[in-house]
């Protein structure tokens, strides 16, 4: 059974969501990167639409032919999603925001190792 199948398709939206929260991170570093830069803008993109529109499917194209290559839905989501928001850097804000996208990631990735050691446990047969 393919991995994107295992707890109805859940571990397949976890992925999702570290790849989405890993895109937001190199976003905020590169804000506090350029905090000094003149005429630099935050930009940033929101998480929960990006995140709503992968699993919806909205970012999925159609390939009309076996020679057409394929794009990953995540990228193409998320480049309608992402912009500048047009005012100039507030370090505070931005490891608040660096904080959080980093406890949210290891909130992942405790959840999808919970599941591993679920289905472990159920190889397993109880542990006997």
């Amino acid at each position: 059974m393919p991995v994107n199948k295992l707890y109805g398709g859940s571990i397949a939206m976890m992925r999702q969501a570290l790849d989405l929260r890993l895109e937001k991170q190199g976003l905020i570093q590169s804000n506090i990167a350029n905090q000094q830069t003149p005429g630099y803008t935050t930009q940033d993109f929101s998480f929960a639409k990006v995140m709503e529109r992968t699993m919806s499917g909205q970012g999925d194209l159609v390939r009309t032919n076996a020679k057409h290559l394929t794009v990953d839905p995540m990228a193409a989501t998320k480049s309608g999603e992402f912009g500048k928001e047009g005012r100039p850097v507030d370090l505070d804000e931005e490891m608040v925001k660096l904080s959080e996208n980093q406890l949210m990631y290891q909130v992942t990735t405790r959840l999808i190792t919970k599941k591993f050691e679920t289905l472990q446990y159920a190889i397993d047969e109880g542990g006997k």
